[in-house]
C-alpha cells in the first residue's frame, strides 16, 4: 500500500471522529434543551416530589423544682409562625396576609425573619407564641400562606410568685455574637439556651437532646403533603431540684421589694441556700416572647439596676460585721484576752487625725465591744496586731475569695494585705491609719453578701467552711435515677475553742441583750447570735448589714441581710433578718 493511500485512510478516520464528536455534542445540546426549555416543568415537578427535608424538633428543657417539689421553671405549649425566606420572597403577598390575621406589621415580621434567619431554605421564626385563633386560621388554609407555616415549640414558664430572674435565669435564642462558642457544642443558630442564673449554670443538664423528622418538600424547601416519614423524638432535659423553699423565697422577695439590697438564708451545716434575694430583680417571664428594643432599654436604664445580682456580684464595705476578724486574730495572736479593756472616748487620734466611734462607751472588754460595736476597741487591736496577721485571718475566715456558689459571675471581694496596699498606694506610701478603717470594715475592704453568709456559717460551726449552693439533686431522664449532689467542705482547725466561745458570746449579747446593737433581730426561742454593720458610703446614706444565726440544733440556719443606703444595720437589716428566720421556723413546723 502506497504512502498516499495510507494518508488518505488516516484522514478519513480523523473526519469520522470529528463527525462523531459533533453528532454527540448535538445530541447533548438537544437533550439539554429538552431538559431546560421544552420539558422543564415536567422534570422540575418530578424532582420536587422526590426530596425529603430533615426538620429539627426542639427538646423540652428539664423542669426545675424547689426542695419540696414545687415547680419553679416548667414548659408550656407554644406555636410560632415561621417562614421560608426563599419561598416568601417569591410570594410577597404572604406578608400582608400574616399582618392581617396577626396584627403584627409587615416591617416587624420581616425584621424578625432577618434576625432569626439561618439559611434561605431553613425556616425562620417571625412571630412567637401565637394564639389559638391565629394558629387555626393558618393551618386551615395553609395554601393561602405560601412560604409560611406554624410550628410547635415549648417555651419556659416561671412560678408567678418568684420574681428573681437573676437567680433562675431565662432562655433566649443564641445571639449572633455567641454562636461560634456554642456551635462546637452542637448548637445551631436559632436554638434556645440558658442566659443568666440557674438556666445558664445548668444548661448541660437542662437542654435535652433534639429530635428530628423528615417531610417531603419541593426543590426550595416548601412542605408538600402530609405523608409521614421517619421521626426521632427529642429527649427532654433532666429535672433538677434546688435547695430553695419557694414559700420563703416569695416571702423574702416581698419583704425586700422596696429596698435595694440582698437577703440570704442558708443552712450553715451544709451550705444549702433556702432563700436567695437580690433586690430589685427582674421577672424572667419577660424574656419568653422576646423584648422590643424599647423594653430592653427600659430595663437597662432603670436606676435601681434590676439586672445586677447583688448577692454574688455586689462588692460592698462590710462595716462592723467585719470586726469578728479582728477579734479572732487578736485572741489567737495573744494581742488581747477576754479581760483586756480599752477606753472608748468617742474619738481616737492617730497622726493628727481623728477616728470616731458611734458612742462614748467608756471602758470596754471584747464581749462588750462586739455587742456595742465599739470602733475604738478594734482600733487598738489592729495597731498591736498589724496588717499581716489581720489579713491572714480574714482570708482564713473565708474573705477575699469566691465561695464557689453554683451561679455564673461571682466576684471575690477585696481582702487588703500588704501587697494590695503597695499596689494601691505605692510601696510604703500607706500608713497605719489605713488599718483603722479596714479593721472596722471600711476603706479598701469589700465583700459580697454571699461571702458574708459563708463567713456566718464559719462562726456558727466553729470553723466549717461550706460551699453555698442551690442545686440539691438531679433526676436523669434516661433512667429516672436521682443523684444527690455533694459539695466541698473545709475545716479551720487552728482556732481554739476558747476563741470561738468568746467571739460567739459577744455575738449572743449583740442580739439577745437589751443593750446590743442587733436586738431588733432577736427571735425568742431561736437562741439568736449576730452582728450589725453600718458601712459608710461616700455616695450617700450608709449601707446597713446584719449577719446572724440560730444556735438551735434542729434549726441550723444563718441569715444575712444587706440594705443599700439603709442607714444603720439595726434599723432595717436586723429586723428583716429576724422576720426571715421567724417565718421559716414556723413554715418548717406547719
Amino acid at each position: 500500500m502506497s504512502q498516499e493511500v495510507k494518508n488518505r485512510i488516516g484522514n478519513y478516520r480523523i473526519i469520522a471522529l470529528l463527525v462523531f464528536a459533533v453528532v454527540l455534542f448535538l445530541i447533548l445540546i438537544i437533550r439539554f434543551y429538552d431538559l431546560q426549555i421544552v420539558n422543564h416543568a415536567i422534570y422540575r415537578n418530578q424532582a420536587i416530589g422526590n426530596m425529603l427535608n430533615r426538620v429539627d424538633i426542639a427538646a423540652p428543657r428539664g423542669l426545675v423544682y424547689d426542695r419540696n417539689g414545687k415547680k419553679l421553671i416548667y414548659n408550656v405549649p407554644c406555636y410560632n409562625i415561621v417562614v421560608y425566606p426563599d419561598i416568601i420572597r417569591q410570594n410577597p403577598g404572604t406578608w400582608d396576609k400574616l399582618e392581617k390575621i396577626t396584627g403584627a406589621p409587615v416591617a416587624q415580621l420581616q425584621r424578625n425573619m432577618q434576625r432569626n434567619q439561618v439559611g434561605a431554605y431553613r425556616p425562620a421564626v417571625v412571630l412567637r407564641n401565637i394564639d389559638f385563633k391565629v394558629n387555626t386560621r393558618i393551618n386551615e388554609d395553609i395554601q393561602e400562606f405560601p412560604g409560611a407555616e406554624v410550628v410547635f415549640s415549648p417555651i419556659r414558664a416561671y412560678a408567678p410568685e418568684i420574681k428573681s430572674g437573676n437567680l433562675l435565669g431565662y432562655t433566649a435564642q443564641i445571639r449572633q455574637r455567641d454562636i461560634q462558642q456554642y456551635r462546637s457544642l452542637g448548637y445551631k443558630l436559632g436554638d434556645n439556651i440558658g442566659y443568666d442564673g440557674i438556666e445558664k449554670q445548668y444548661e448541660d443538664l437542662l437542654k435535652g437532646e433534639r429530635g428530628y423528622r423528615y417531610k417531603q418538600v419541593n426543590a426550595v424547601g416548601q412542605p408538600l403533603g402530609d405523608q409521614a416519614y421517619e421521626q426521632i423524638n427529642p429527649v427532654p432535659g433532666n429535672a433538677i431540684f434546688l435547695t430553695l423553699d419557694h414559700r420563703l423565697q416569695a416571702y423574702a422577695e416581698n419583704l425586700m421589694a422596696n429596698h435595694n439590697g440582698a437577703a440570704i438564708l442558708m443552712n450553715y451545716e451544709n451550705g444549702e441556700i433556702i432563700a436567695f434575694v437580690t433586690s430589685p430583680a427582674y421577672d424572667p417571664g419577660i424574656f419568653v416572647d422576646g423584648l422590643t428594643q424599647a423594653e430592653w432599654d427600659s430595663i437597662v436604664q432603670d436606676k435601681r439596676i434590676p439586672l445586677f445580682n447583688r448577692v454574688i456580684r455586689g462588692q460592698y464595705p462590710p462595716g462592723s460585721i467585719y470586726k469578728m476578724v479582728g477579734a479572732i486574730a487578736g485572741l489567737e495572736k495573744k494581742i488581747i484576752s477576754p479581760a483586756v479593756e480599752y477606753e472608748c472616748t468617742g474619738v481616737y487620734t492617730l497622726g493628727g487625725r481623728n477616728y470616731k466611734c458611734s458612742h462614748v462607751h467608756g471602758m470596754e472588754n471584747l464581749n462588750e465591744a462586739i455587742a456595742h460595736s465599739c470602733n475604738i476597741y478594734f482600733y487598738n487591736v489592729i495597731l498591736d496586731l498589724g496588717i499581716d496577721d489581720w489579713s491572714h485571718y480574714a482570708r482564713m475566715l473565708a474573705f477575699g475569695e469566691v465561695t464557689g456558689i453554683d451561679l455564673p459571675g461571682e466576684l471575690p471581694g477585696i481582702n487588703p494585705d500588704r501587697d494590695f496596699l503597695d499596689r494601691q498606694y505605692g510601696r510604703r506610701k500607706w500608713w497605719r491609719g489605713t488599718w483603722l478603717n479596714m479593721v472596722i470594715g471600711q476603706g479598701d475592704v469589700l465583700v459580697t453578701p454571699i461571702q458574708v453568709a459563708r463567713h456566718t456559717a464559719v462562726l456558727a460551726t466553729k470553723g466549717k467552711i461550706v460551699t453555698p449552693h442551690l442545686l440539691k439533686s438531679v433526676q436523669y431522664t434516661e433512667d429516672m435515677r436521682i443523684e444527690n449532689i455533694e459539695y466541698p467542705v473545709r475545716h479551720i482547725t487552728s482556732i481554739s475553742d476558747a476563741t470561738w466561745k468568746e467571739v460567739r458570746s459577744g455575738m449572743r449579747n449583740a442580739v439577745q441583750s437589751s443593750w446590743g446593737t442587733g436586738r431588733t433581730a432577736n427571735v425568742p426561742g431561736l437562741d439568736m447570735y449576730g452582728k450589725t454593720g453600718t458601712a459608710q458610703n461616700p455616695h450617700g446614706e450608709s449601707h446597713g448589714w446584719f449577719l446572724g444565726y440560730s444556735a438551735l440544733k434542729d434549726f441550723p440556719y444563718a441569715v444575712v441581710v444587706f440594705i443599700e443606703h439603709g442607714s444603720s444595720g439595726s434599723e432595717i437589716a436586723a429586723p428583716f433578718a429576724g422576720q426571715i428566720l421567724r417565718t421559716y421556723y414556723h413554715m418548717r413546723r406547719q
